[in-house]
Order: structure tokens, then sequence, then C-alpha cells
């Protein structure tokens, strides 16, 4: 099982840049936090770069990346979508592998290889994008009979829970077919108690009329 080939790097803002440039200037600043692993403060100077320049796919990018580098996907694939609008393929491939490992980051592989597809499509000699789909394609087998395995142990399961709710139904029913029976057993005999006590008292009222037909 191969390992996950890491993002395109940052790209740096210097077409076009000027001496006093704060876009360029903000974005060289981030780019020396970014090598020291210094993420928050690189997310926060891209930032403050974009709302001078909020059309620059580059600085889009940078952000998805420096988002992606702290576990922030979702938040790292918008930013990636907003450079595949850009002119240069170059770019818009690499946004497109980094979309790929934002996707495979979150186990979504059919994402990731649509994604990683793309990019080979605009760059197709993008080796790391190679690698990666070969290894999003392999995931995503292994998902899909992870899955395929889980419904039938579940179908396997439901079925077991299905036979005990049968059977302790049944066994319900007996127990309640048997107090039945016993409520009505006991019903009867106190019918009969009753009756018996009643029988001496009618043979009582006999011999007094039978004594007074003989007087």
């Amino acid at each position: 099982m191969g390992v996950l080939w890491g993002i395109a790097g940052i790209w740096l803002i210097v077409c076009g840049a000027t001496v006093g440039d704060p876009v360029a200037s903000k974005s060289a600043e981030a780019w020396e936090h970014y090598q020291r692993g210094e993420y928050d403060q690189a997310l926060q100077l891209y930032r403050d770069a974009l709302l001078d320049r909020p059309d620059a796919p580059e600085l889009h990018f940078n952000v998805g990346d420096v988002l992606f580098k702290r576990g922030e996907y979702d938040q790292a694939l918008r930013e990636f979508e907003q450079v595949l609008s850009a002119e240069e393929e170059k770019i818009e491939a690499q946004a497109h592998y980094n979309m790929g490992n934002s996707f495979f980051q979150q186990q979504a592989f059919e994402q990731a290889i649509a994604a990683y597809k793309r990019a080979l499509e605009l760059d197709p000699a993008d080796e790391d994008a190679k690698v990666n789909l070969e290894l999003a394609l392999e995931k995503l087998e292994e998902q899909e009979q992870q899955e395929q395995q889980d419904q039938q142990e579940q179908q396997e399961q439901d079925q077991e829970d299905q036979q005990e709710q049968q059977e302790q139904d049944q066994q319900d029913q007996q127990e309640q077919e048997q107090q039945d029976q016993q409520d009505q057993d006991q019903q009867d005999q106190q019918e009969q108690q009753q009756q018996d006590q009643q029988q001496p008292e009618d043979s009582a009222e006999d011999q007094q009329q039978q004594q007074s037909g003989q007087d």
C-alpha cells in the first residue's frame, strides 16, 4: 500500500509585483512563516493579502494550502475551487490535485479520483497525481468491500434480532395463555366454591318445608 503524496506547494506572488507592493510583501512574509510550520501566522497574512487582491488565484491557492496543513479540508476545498477559473492551466491542475488530496483525507475517494483525473488531463506529466490516483482507486475498492461486508453483517444481525424477537413473542404469548388459563381456572374454582356453599342452605330450607308439611 502506497503513501499519499503531499499537496502542491505554495505559489510565490512575484508576477507583476513592484517595490512596496503590499500583496507581494505580505505573501513573502507568509511564505517564511509557512516554511517554519507557523501556519496560523501564514494564514493570517495570506488572508490579509486577499483583502488587497481578492481575485488572485495564487492567494486563494495558498490559503487553501495552509488550511490543508491545518487539517481544515472543507475550507481548503472552497479555496482551491476559487482557483479553477484561473487562466493558467498549471495552477488549475495543481488546484485539482490539492482538491484530490483534500477529498482523500476525508475518505471521499470517488471525488478524489475525479479530481486527480482532471489534474492529469491538465498536466499529464504530474507523477504525484498518477501515484495518488492509483492509491485512491485502491482505497475506493477497499471502502466498497468494507461497505459490502458491513452490509452483510448488518443483514445477518437483523435476521438474528428478528428471530430472537419472534421467539420472545412466542414465549410471551405462551406465558400469557398460561396466565389466562390459570386465571380462568381460579375463577371457575371460586364459582364452584360459591355453589358448594349455597347447596347446604337449600337443603336446610327443604327440611323445614318437609317438617311443616308433616305437621
